[in-house]
């Protein structure tokens, strides 16, 4: 009988244990959600305080919220607060980003203090101490993939804005677009094609990522063609499983199925909102968003300041489908 006791006396530890994290965590989602909102109203003070009560929550606060966080402090003017947070992440993360770092608008208002030459220094120490096994012309060649395919869909939003989203003139972008996917998987498919899925050892985070980006972009037959590929690179530790969760999703939405990890939105031609493509058993998404090294759907959300109830999608679930299956046979 005391055994017994003693066993459930510490399940329900252990149960309440999880229900503070799970508390925590959606506490700390909850939190930057809001902080991200006001950021975009342009409340940079009250949205730094947000971000930094969310930061007593969690012992290992990703990289990403840390690096908004030192965003939005320069933008409200409080430059030690934002030099806080950019030296932990390239002292304790190691960041490397050395061109994201010096080319980032947000962060203007620091670069004429000493502390700004400091931290480029640590960080291009970072990034040179990364890059240091490197195939320096092959990083080289997927540097300008990189560019190509980046710096035209950087553009979409602007011009949407400018000309409307069924325009001529975003036609015509779209078709830029294209041409560029279509080099660029040329280039890609011969590398992967003669030499497989490159390390990361030798080619990156960037490299890694730009081969993703190309095959993400490209068609439902190249993907299949190289999911194999793409399947070993994660195995082998060469793609990281959060990228694979992105093409798999998609893969799975163009053989009419439904995606497993919530990574792929849409928007509404009519309200301008976007929403979750058909997800199958959205009740536990977060649990294998977890496993693929993905945030949670709220915190994913965020972003386009949308709230993820898993029960009211599964509510709508049924006319979410409907609507992709009349969108997609109007592509036919």
């Amino acid at each position: 009988m005391k055994r017994t006791t003693l066993i459930t006396f510490a399940l329900i530890i252990f149960s309440n244990m999880i229900s503070v994290s799970q508390n925590a965590s959606s506490e700390y989602s909850n939190l930057i959600r809001d902080g991200w909102k006001l950021c975009l109203e342009k409340d940079f003070s009250s949205s730094a305080k947000l971000y930094e009560a969310a930061f007593k929550l969690k012992k290992n606060v990703p990289l990403s919220d840390r690096y908004n966080a030192s965003c939005i402090y320069a933008l409200a003017g409080n430059k030690d607060s934002a030099f806080h947070h950019l030296f932990i992440i390239a002292n304790d993360l190691k960041w490397d980003d050395y061109n994201h770092l010096i080319n980032d608008s947000d962060l203007k208002v620091l670069h004429t203090e000493q502390r700004w030459e400091e931290l480029k220094s640590l960080v291009m120490q970072n990034k040179e101490q990364t890059e240091s096994h490197f195939d320096k012309d092959l990083v080289a060649l997927l540097d300008k993939i990189y560019f190509d395919d980046q710096s035209t869909r950087n553009q979409i939003r602007a011009m949407e804005e400018k000309y409307g989203r069924n325009s001529e003139e975003m036609d015509a972008f779209w078709q830029t677009i294209l041409k560029k996917d279509s080099i660029n998987l040329i280039k890609v498919s011969k590398i992967l094609d003669e030499r497989g899925w490159p390390s990361k050892k030798l080619i990156g985070k960037r490299g890694t990522s730009t081969l993703f980006l190309v095959i993400q972009h490209a068609s439902q037959e190249a993907q299949e063609k190289y999911l194999p590929l793409i399947e070993k690179a994660v195995a082998d530790n060469n793609l990281p499983k959060r990228q694979y969760a992105m093409f798999y999703d998609r893969l799975l939405l163009r053989r009419g199925k439904r995606q497993v990890y919530g990574t792929q939105l849409a928007i509404n031609n009519d309200s301008k909102i976007p929403y979750v493509l058909p997800l199958e058993d959205p009740i536990n998404v977060d649990i294998r968003r977890a496993k693929m090294g993905l945030n949670t759907m709220q915190e994913n959300l965020n972003r386009w300041n949308l709230t993820w109830d898993a029960r009211v999608y599964l509510k709508n679930l049924p006319a979410i489908e409907a609507k992709e299956k009349e969108l997609n046979s109007k592509k036919l």
